[in-house]
């Protein structure tokens, strides 16, 4: 976390930096003596209220790209969240469990309830027995089958674990609702 916001720092440094080097708006050339009114006292006045207007006019720009500058880097960076979600890691090894992946992947983008839970699908490979597939979520395994090595049953493999995952999500989040607990840190640490 201080890594990033060093980073933040440099960067606003280094666009601050580089919009203060920017050329300052020509203002009109004026010959001394001379002014639009025709009068003297009166001209003198009005060109250093219209001095001082420029110099506001150019400060403004400036403070207001600053913010626009730590806008766009926490946008960006997403510095304001604690971290990504929504992430479905793949870490299976055959066809099959590629193809239980892919699956899987497709139905949990339409559930609204696992877009924003982290999780990983790992995979043994057995030429004996198939598949034995797991998802988990942190450290924690909230479903495991073994597939079979036909590809035919991998769409009915992703329903069940979709509707299991789903329902596993839900129970922990509820849980930690109701448990909070001071003495022990979120997921084992």
């Amino acid at each position: 976390m201080s890594i990033l916001r060093a980073i933040n720092s440099l960067s606003l440094l280094l666009m601050v930096m580089v919009l203060m080097g920017q050329p300052a708006q020509a203002q009109r050339p004026s010959s001394p003596g001379t002014n639009t009114t025709g009068a003297s006292g009166a001209g003198l006045e009005e060109q250093q209220a219209l001095d001082e207007i420029a110099q506001e006019e150019e400060q403004e720009p400036l403070d207001n790209a600053e913010q626009g500058i730590e806008e766009q880097f926490s946008q960006q960076l997403n510095l304001d969240e604690p971290g990504l979600s929504g992430v479905l890691v793949d870490r299976t090894i055959t066809m099959i469990g590629k193809t239980f992946y892919r699956q899987f992947s497709q139905l949990s983008m339409e559930s609204g309830i696992l877009s924003n839970t982290n999780l990983s699908i790992h995979e043994r490979p057995s030429a004996r027995w198939g598949s034995l597939i797991w998802i988990s979520e942190g450290s924690k395994i909230i479903f495991e089958a073994t597939l079979s090595p036909r590809l035919s049953d991998v769409d009915q493999y992703a329903e069940a674990a979709i509707e299991q995952v789903e329902q596993r999500v839900i129970q922990s989040k509820v849980m930690d609702a109701l448990q909070k607990n001071e003495d022990l840190a979120d997921e084992e640490l």
